[in-house]
């Protein structure tokens, strides 16, 4: 719905993919987000692929990389076929306020968001670009060797008692609530 009629949206995700902990919510909008800078790239149509695929980064892939450690992510890439960007743009999509948009038509912090969701989750996120042709960005999620239900700490039962030593700190700056 946010991409327009003469945007061709396709998808690509693959089954199997593995186990990640990360914030349902803050994905959707980050793909949300990336999204829409695509839709922006792409003022005469195009089309917008999102894919998905678990990746092996092995430790000469990282070194080739600034801040990417070796390991196991699924990778969450948006691409599209718009203007693209030149290298000193790339350079600085995820600064905060940044932003190649006329006044009143972008605040430059969705890619900051994006990044900060990124960083938060523990993965890293590659911009590649090229004027004409378009750009992808690909986010990648670090693997947990754990799966999701034996993440979830069990609740209080007979076996597991809760003892009575737990602290509890509130901070409310109304009298009412607190």
């Amino acid at each position: 719905r946010t991409q327009g009629e003469n945007i061709t949206l396709e998808t690509a995700l693959v089954d199997g993919l593995w186990t990640t902990k990360v914030d349902a919510a803050e994905l959707q909008n980050a793909i949300l987000n990336l999204a829409i800078n695509a839709r922006d790239a792409m003022l005469q149509g195009g089309r917008l692929t999102i894919s998905s695929r678990n990746v092996h980064v092995d430790a000469t892939q990282a070194l080739e990389t600034v801040d990417l450690k070796s390991g196991d992510y699924v990778v969450v890439s948006v691409s599209d076929t718009g203007m693209g960007m030149t290298p000193d743009v790339a350079a600085r999509a995820f600064d905060p306020f940044y932003t190649t948009k006329p006044a009143g038509k972008g605040t430059g912090l969705g890619l900051a968001v994006v990044h900060g969701f990124v960083k938060q989750s523990g993965g890293h996120i590659l911009v590649s670009s090229k004027v004409g042709f378009g750009t992808t960005v690909k986010v990648y999620l670090p693997r947990v060797s754990q799966t999701a239900e034996a993440a979830v700490e069990p609740a209080p039962s007979a076996d597991h008692p809760v003892n009575g030593s737990e602290t509890v700190l509130l901070v409310e700056d109304e009298d009412s609530i607190r």
